[in-house]
């Protein structure tokens, strides 16, 4: 009996340390939501100045939308660094602020000079966030949890762009801004309770407090070997293959379109002329990519990660260029009839994304970087992601203009396309294997092609 009430009281731990940690991770991951909310601020508030008798020019816009991704580039640089210095808890606190008075600029703002500048002080926040939150949860949580968070982080922005787009109604940019704010504001507030990263404790001597911490969350004991700092970019580089799969899917993943499709979803559409109106139609793509996203996790458990990132990109290249031919036939044909499949395909390209895509290169990158180098890898690959995002939302009106919307559809196709051959050639499978047999594998095509070359 004494046996069996300890396994009681052992489970019944466990659970609750489990209820803990997924708490926390959807707390904090409130910063993925405010992204969203600003990745998708664009798409509903550029046609509001324009209803309002205030338009932006072509350029303008695609400064506003790309202003974020901007600041993030630079935000994300330096992030690692200052939550050495101030911890963890405490710079996430200050992301938080500052994403929430952001908006409160961005509501307020009599010049669209101070949206640009709340936009890319946002993007510092958003760039240094995505940097900060994987390097605190994975200093809390235990193995079982990090293979959801990446979902989780998704669905937050999935559900901050649905929220977004659900905004429109209001026909109110004040309003907007001030129900945006409400989530980086409950979670500056809620930063209070939130524990300290052990890791940063160790690192100033509070062993103690480190290890209750550790306890209560279920995590391992702290070790020696855990206590050390990222490693230098110069030893990253002793990985090139591996870092050139982790970089090439960030790439993909945002020049493949999904990310101006997100900011210029109510522009795109009005394109289209589909019968629903732009905001009911941008609604539905929210609403897709929020219940696909919730779908993913169960699809990746059970299907080979690669096989689906292939088969994701697969069938965003097919509905790109379904969308190219819909509108090189407009120029040219009656398509009212077939406005319906050009909608189909956005709704089937934004799935697509969410459970493949989207998730699994996140994934990918905390299996195949041994440990030592896997926080330096991820803030790699985040600022790579960044660039990506900046590229893809600053040349889309300039795409627009100089190629024609049927030919920036078929270059999205394009980027789309050669992923597919990336990840067929270049990404490994890792089902079934540990690091070190990874890296083995990646070595041995890395020689071989040397020895081609």
């Amino acid at each position: 009996m004494a046996v069996s009430l300890a396994n009681d009281d052992t489970a019944r731990d466990l659970r609750i340390a489990k209820r803990s940690q997924f708490t926390l991770v959807v707390l904090v991951s409130l910063v993925n939501f405010s992204i969203g909310t600003y990745l998708a601020w664009t798409a509903i508030a550029l046609p509001i100045f324009d209803r309002h008798g205030d338009p932006i020019s072509d350029q303008g816009a695609s400064w506003i939308c790309s202003f974020v991704a901007l600041g993030a580039i630079i935000g994300s640089v330096p992030a690692g660094t200052i939550a050495d210095r101030i911890s963890r808890k405490r710079s996430i606190l200050i992301s938080s602020v500052l994403l929430s008075l952001c908006w409160f600029v961005i509501g307020f703002a009599r010049s669209k000079l101070w949206i640009f500048l709340a936009r890319f002080i946002a993007g510092l926040s958003c760039g240094a966030s995505t940097i900060l939150i994987p390097i605190y949860l994975s200093e809390l949580m235990t193995d079982c949890i990090k293979e959801y968070s990446a979902m989780i982080f998704q669905l937050q922005t999935a559900l901050g762009i649905l929220f977004t787009y659900s905004l429109d109604f209001t026909d109110n940019l004040t309003a907007i801004a001030l129900l945006s704010a409400f989530a980086p504001g409950f979670l500056s507030i809620a930063t209070k309770s939130i524990p300290e990263s052990p890791i940063w404790l160790i690192r100033q001597g509070r062993e103690a407090e480190a290890q209750e911490i550790l306890t209560h969350f279920g995590g391992n004991r702290f070790t020696k070997k855990s206590s050390r700092r990222n490693a230098p970019v110069s030893e990253l580089l002793q990985y090139r293959k591996t870092t050139i799969v982790a970089l090439g899917m960030m790439m993909f993943q945002q020049l493949s379109g999904m990310n101006s499709l997100i900011s210029y979803a109510t522009t795109i559409f009005h394109y289209i002329r589909f019968p629903l109106s732009s905001t009911s139609c941008s609604i539905i793509v929210g609403l897709t990519y929020v219940i696909a996203t919730l779908s993913s996790g169960s699809l990746i458990d059970r299907t080979n990660r690669k096989l689906l990132f292939f088969l994701s990109l697969s069938i965003m290249s097919v509905c790109m260029f379904i969308l190219s031919g819909y509108f090189r036939l407009k120029n040219t044909h009656d398509v009212s009839s077939f406005t319906w499949l050009a909608f189909l395909a956005i709704v089937t390209y934004v799935a697509a994304f969410a459970v493949g895509c989207g998730p699994i290169p996140w994934i990918l990158i905390e299996k195949i970087f041994p440990e030592e180098v896997k926080m330096t890898a991820l803030s790699a690959s985040v600022t790579c992601n960044w660039v990506s995002t900046f590229v893809a939302t600053k040349v889309f009106q300039d795409m627009l203009s100089f190629m024609g919307i049927s030919s920036m559809f078929a270059a999205y196709g394009m980027v789309s396309l050669i992923g597919t051959a990336f990840v067929a050639i270049m990404v490994p499978e890792t089902e079934g294997k540990s690091v070190d047999e990874i890296q083995d594998e990646l070595e041995k095509e890395q020689e071989f092609s040397d020895y081609c070359l």
